[in-house]
């Protein structure tokens, strides 16, 4: 036996096991494809008009544009929702759409009467209720019990949710997201809405269901083939072998290039992430930011679930839930996040959620280290202000610094830092600003601080271990977020977001930016 797709096989029982293998030698799958003239035209409209854009279609303001429709296409074939559903067809982006287009004709003259067709194509969804997905699927779930309808992303699942409680034979289904599909429960039956490429290998080589359906629209391309991971396990029906659609001869070319009247599965899926767009709105104009509530200080770019974005401290560790691990709730290196880990963000009550706890653990002493340790960092901010960095990482070595270099300078002033590493640096540094004749009381100052955040550190974590040991672990894997109420560390609530994707590059961001959520197509439709 080869891999089954699970998250921890060591934590399965015999009996576990031997479900899944009940499940992989009797499965059976069959292919359903739908149709709605209305939706094929307009996702065909919008292949051929990207290709039309060629090379302009990175501009700014086409990405811009595409993005939204490619959204709304993307989450129509993701999901048995109407065309019209609140969730994919918001109002206010249909309002921004059109005046993102008001100004096409006298930039962009040449794709205007273009763009304004496939706007009119969308507008014209936007007001129909049809839900083809949904009828496809009311018929393969007709009889009750123990169905699982498998989505590609968690964000669907509450506009899903929505539209099968409005139908009394679909209210049982349980909607679940691939990741899920790694346990040990076992389903009657599988829904799978969307092509197979878009879906990881186990979810058919090592079926969590001895019936699998799959439905996505017939304009959609699809070859996945069997591989089987137990000898003899999958049976696809004769009437339902997984086609390749045949390209039909296309009405139309771009130039020499046919336009073939079907979409790849990953056609549809949303663009990659264009990190330096999304980033260009956060960064300073200057490359040093010495204004004590907004210096810039290295950051990495993480999209989480659901749309949502956040730096964080690229020097600093951040709290995760890792369910790939046994003790799933531990501080690491921001380096050291993954893709499938959930981050945890202090979503009210804003700002770090280290901080109040270490000034409730310091007690009087709070205010009095906190104002020591500003000022010495404020006397090297100025300092570098006045000479700038590199003179002050010269000076800092000239008194014995062993590791003063300009990004260590940098680091040292921000906030987040509570102090150099290397007590000679740290002399160094009180010695260059002034304050060498009060070296002990700045030192006390910064150890006080540091245990004070250690402490805070561990109290937290140690809540929030409690918290997710009686939290629905299901739960968190299918939505990929999840609220924490810390009353008893005044930390207001916590929230836990799967990151999705990470930037590959650090980038200078100003600190106030640091460790808060934002919507990455707000971004991209205000760049």
């Amino acid at each position: 036996m080869t891999h089954i797709g699970l998250s921890n096989v060591s934590k399965l029982l015999i009996s576990d096991v031997s479900k899944i293998y009940e499940c992989c030698s009797h499965v059976k799958i069959q292919y359903h494809r739908v149709d709605n003239s209305q939706f094929r035209s307009f996702c065909l409209s919008l292949k051929k008009f990207e290709r039309l854009l060629g090379e302009a279609a990175e501009d700014n303001y086409w990405r811009t544009f595409l993005y939204s429709l490619r959204r709304y296409q993307f989450c129509l074939c993701a999901a048995p929702v109407p065309f019209n559903h609140p969730t994919v067809c918001k109002p206010e982006i249909l309002e921004s759409i059109q005046k993102h287009l008001s100004i096409s004709k006298s930039i962009y003259p040449n794709f205007a009467d273009g763009a304004d067709d496939i706007f009119t194509q969308f507008i014209s969804l936007s007001k129909s209720d049809d839900n083809p997905l949904l009828h496809s699927l009311a018929e393969l779930c007709s009889t009750s019990g123990e169905v699982a309808l498998l989505l590609k992303e968690s964000h669907l699942i509450y506009a899903v949710e929505d539209v099968l409680a409005a139908i009394t034979s679909l209210r049982g289904i349980e909607l679940v997201v691939p990741s899920q599909l790694r346990s040990s429960t076992c389903y009657k039956k599988l829904v799978v809405i969307g092509p197979t490429r878009w879906f990881p290998e186990y979810v058919f080589s090592a079926p969590r269901a001895p019936d699998i359906q799959i439905v996505h629209y017939n304009w959609i391309r699809d070859n996945w083939k069997t591989e089987p991971v137990f000898i003899g396990s999958i049976k696809v029906a004769e009437s339902a072998i997984f086609p390749i659609l045949n390209p039909e001869k296309a009405n139309d070319t771009i130039g020499n290039e046919v336009v073939i009247n079907h979409l790849e599965p990953e056609e549809i899926l949303l663009p990659s992430i264009n990190w330096n767009q999304i980033t260009k709105g956060f960064v300073h104009s200057s490359l040093v930011s010495l204004d004590i509530e907004d210096e810039d200080t290295e950051a990495r770019l993480f999209l989480l679930e659901g749309g949502e974005a956040v730096f964080l401290d690229a020097d600093a560790k951040a709290m995760v839930i890792d369910m790939e691990e046994d003790e799933s709730v531990k501080r690491i290196p921001v380096v050291d996040i993954e893709p499938g880990m959930f981050v945890l963000l202090r979503t009210s009550s804003g700002g770090d959620y280290i901080i109040p706890l270490a000034d409730r653990i310091l007690g009087e002493n709070a205010q009095r280290t906190r104002e020591l340790q500003n000022e010495w960092k404020t006397l090297l901010r100025q300092k570098v202000k006045s000479i700038g960095l590199l003179a002050v990482s010269k000076n800092l070595v000239k008194l014995d610094s062993l590791r003063a270099n300009e990004v260590n300078v940098r680091r040292w002033m921000l906030n987040s830092s509570i102090k150099p590493r290397s007590d000679k640096d740290f002399e160094a540094i009180l010695r260059f600003v002034g304050v060498g004749n009060r070296l002990h009381q700045f030192y006390e100052a910064a150890n006080l601080l540091d245990s004070a955040h250690r402490m805070a550190g561990k109290y937290i974590r140690k809540l929030l271990l409690k918290q997710v040991g009686q939290c629905d672990l299901p739960q968190l894997q299918r939505l990929g977020r999840m609220d924490f109420e810390l009353d008893e560390a005044d930390g207001g609530s916590m929230t836990a977001l799967r990151v999705v994707d990470m930037d590959s590059e650090l980038r200078m961001i100003p600190a106030s930016k640091i460790a808060q959520l934002f919507e990455i197509e707000h971004e991209i439709n205000n760049a």
